[in-house]
C-alpha cells in the first residue's frame, strides 16, 4: 500500500475552471512565476497569456477526443509543461483498490513503453511507485514516470511527467503534467500548485481507496490505456507549437 500525505486546498481559487461538468471536478492551472495558455476548455483562452499560440491550435484532432477535458501550456522561464486533464468512464471504477492502481499503472508503463520505442520507468522505486495524497478530503494518487530518448527526438520533451489520477464513483479523471525527464523536477513543482486548488465532491470511500483488498474486482482499463497514449501524442503535438510561439 502507498504512503498517504495529506495535502489541504487553500481556502479560494483565484482563476477556478470547472474541468468536468459531470464530476463537478475544478482546477486552478495558475502557476507561480509562469504564464498559463489554456487551450480548452476553449472559452477559457485568453489571447494575452497565449501570445504566439492561436486558438485554432486547439483544434488538434486529439483535443477533440470527448475524454480529453483540458489542455494547458505553462510556459515558465525555460520550461514549457504540457498539461492534460482526461477523463475515464466506466461504472464503479473510481473505488480502486492498490491492486487496481498497481495494475493500470503497470498497463500504463506498457502502452507507453510500445509507443515510445523506449524504456518507460518509474521516478520512484518500483516497489513503491505511487502515492496517495488528499486534496479536500478527496483522496489522489500521484505517480512520474521517466523515458530516455535520444535528444533529437522531439517527443523527448514531453516523454516524462508527473501524474494525478483523481477518482469519482463512476469517472477517473487523470491530469498529466508532460516534459523533459531533465525537467521533473519542476513538473513537480506545477503539479503540486495545481492538484492544491482541486474541488471535487467526495463520491467513493475515501478510506478505503488504495487500500488491501484479498481480491481485488477486477475493471477494464484497455480503453483507459488508448486515451492515455492519446494524451502523450497530444502533448509533443502542444509542444512543437509552443516553441515555434518562443
Amino acid at each position: 500500500m502507498a504512503f498517504l500525505v495529506a495535502l489541504t486546498a487553500p481556502a479560494a481559487l483565484a482563476e477556478p475552471v470547472t474541468v468536468n461538468p459531470e464530476t463537478q471536478l475544478s482546477l486552478d492551472f495558475t502557476v507561480k512565476d509562469a504564464t498559463s495558455c489554456i487551450l480548452k476548455p476553449a472559452e477559457r483562452y485568453d489571447p494575452q497569456a497565449c501570445a504566439g499560440i492561436p486558438k485554432k491550435d486547439a483544434a488538434d484532432p486529439a483535443s477533440g477526443d470527448p475524454g480529453v477535458r483540458a489542455l494547458v501550456i505553462v510556459r515558465q522561464a525555460e520550461n514549457v509543461f504540457v498539461l492534460t486533464v482526461a477523463s475515464i468512464k466506466r461504472s464503479g471504477i473510481g473505488q480502486m483498490y492498490d491492486q487496481n492502481i498497481q495494475g493500470f499503472l503497470e498497463g500504463t508503463r506498457q502502452r507507453l513503453t510500445e509507443d515510445f520505442g523506449a524504456s518507460v520507468k518509474d521516478a520512484a522505486s518500483p516497489e513503491k511507485p505511487y502515492t496517495l495524497q488528499r486534496v479536500g478530503g478527496v483522496p489522489v494518487v500521484r505517480w512520474e514516470y521517466t523515458t530516455e530518448l535520444p535528444e533529437e527526438d522531439d517527443r523527448a520533451h514531453t516523454a516524462s511527467a508527473v501524474v494525478y489520477l483523481i477518482p469519482s464513483k463512476d469517472t477517473l479523471d487523470i491530469l498529466s503534467i508532460n516534459t523533459h525527464q531533465r525537467n521533473l523536477a519542476a513538473a513537480q513543482s506545477v503539479g503540486d500548485q495545481v492538484i492544491s486548488t482541486l474541488r471535487l465532491p467526495l463520491t467513493i470511500d475515501a478510506d478505503a481507496f488504495g487500500g488491501d483488498m484479498a481480491f481485488a474486482l477486477g475493471k477494464d482499463i484497455a480503453s483507459g490505456l488508448v486515451l492515455v497514449a492519446l494524451v502523450v501524442g497530444l502533448a509533443v503535438a502542444m509542444w512543437r507549437r509552443s516553441r515555434k510561439a518562443s
